[in-house]
């Protein structure tokens, strides 16, 4: 059953960046904990609520630590902005069995392949993104997202509160608006006026499982630290790298079509200087009949035009928001890549897109899964270093997801 909303009625946590208005965090941390054996249910929420009442000031710019002798606050600190998210994660159920637990909320480190072109790395830590609770921050500045995972850790020890850090993750939004690949990033993201159906949890009609009541209002999260390869992408030519995505490397435009000579050819006349014609490239067409290979670029497997509609439980809409990110390594290493954030109201429609054959269960990113000669071939792109699926509830007191404890 799906039912039409108004964007002013929302309960969906903050963090998720939906509404035309809104205007994206440009630093991102992810912050995983784990609760401490033998610690109670009750005891869990108290300790959850005192973590989450802290948050909320801090987006006050309200800092503990500057507070007065009495308790009053005397002196604030620029609040960047911070949006704070609370997610409940597969671990969370198998530690309290008699939750009402999702059905689609599973584990993603116990399978050894959870995806078919999409693997672990070789130095992957699969719990790393999957703990019984993570706390996303998002905010303008670096030191607002670094301050809320800094007073969280402060929290928990000064207060001896039952969590265990498992580790954070850090990343970023490009003022570019490009990936580490170079080319134009998030053009074919939901139109604003279908993403909160794509988002939210609603009632479900039989056969479908239903969720838990306290999920209505309330979205799914997925997250998928993928490393890059950049090197070997960068070793194509660029025709090839357009062709495997999709689109012109400069303009950001759709290729329409793929001469003889194997050269890519834009969508004729884009970009467009009318803005109102602009908006036919943000969904790239699909290619005509006979250009199979374009049809198995990474925009056409991912492409919401493959979609059924905005409103049914078979289409595979997601929201996604990426935040890049690079780390060092031994020997003069760097290790880049982007968290991959997606929001949907069902944790399968972003599992059937990762497995799907034509979309991208037979291509690690782009590309057929036969080639002819002469063809540019699909490569091993990226892989995966952590991941975990985490259901997010809608806002409630004295926390996100309260009534569960």
């Amino acid at each position: 059953m799906s039912r039409i909303v108004a964007a002013d009625d929302s309960r969906l946590q903050e963090g998720i960046y939906f509404r035309k208005e809104d205007r994206t965090g440009s630093c991102y941390r992810l912050l995983v904990l784990n609760i401490n054996p033998d610690t109670s249910r009750a005891k869990a929420k108290a300790a959850i609520a005192i973590v989450w009442a802290m948050l909320e000031e801090l987006k006050q710019g309200v800092v503990t630590e500057l507070r007065a002798a009495d308790g009053s606050v005397s002196v604030g600190v620029p609040h960047g902005n911070l949006k704070c998210l609370l997610g409940f994660g597969a671990r969370l159920f198998d530690r309290y069995p008699d939750l009402s637990r999702p059905n689609e909320l599973k584990r993603l480190g116990d399978q050894p392949s959870p995806f078919p072109s999409l693997h672990w790395s070789a130095d992957a830590n699969r719990d790393a993104g999957e703990g019984e609770l993570a706390l996303q921050f998002t905010a303008d500045t670096e030191l607002a997202v670094a301050r809320a995972v800094v007073e969280v850790w402060m929290l928990i020890k000064s207060q001896r509160l039952p969590f265990e850090i498992v580790t954070f993750h850090s990343g970023f939004n490009r003022d570019d608006r490009r990936g580490w690949l170079g080319f134009h990033d998030g053009i074919s993201n939901i139109e604003y006026d279908q993403r909160r159906r794509a988002l939210e949890v609603v009632r479900r009609d039989p056969p479908l499982p239903p969720d838990p009541d306290w999920m209505l209002g309330g979205t799914y999260m997925g997250f998928l630290r993928l490393t890059v390869n950049l090197d070997a992408w960068r070793r194509l030519k660029r025709e090839e790298q357009e062709i495997l995505v999709g689109r012109d490397k400069l303009t950001g435009c759709p290729i329409e079509s793929i001469d003889q000579a194997m050269h890519p050819v834009p969508l004729a006349g884009c970009p467009f200087a009318n803005r109102a014609r602009s908006a036919e490239y943000k969904n790239a067409p699909l290619p005509p009949h006979g250009q199979e290979l374009l049809s198995a670029s990474h925009i056409q497997r991912a492409n919401l035009n493959r979609h059924r509609g905005p409103m049914t439980d078979d289409d595979n809409r997601i929201f996604r928001q990426g935040y890049e990110f690079v780390e060092p390594l031994r020997g003069g290493q760097l290790r880049l890549g982007l968290n991959f954030v997606s929001f949907q109201r069902n944790l399968m429609h972003l599992t059937n897109i990762l497995r799907t054959p034509g979309w991208l269960g037979n291509a690690n990113f782009g590309g057929p899964a036969v080639t002819q000669p002469g063809e540019p071939r699909g490569i091993d792109l990226v892989e995966l270093m952590s991941g975990g699926y985490y259901a997010v509830p809608p806002k409630g007191d004295p926390f996100p997801g309260a009534a569960i404890f």
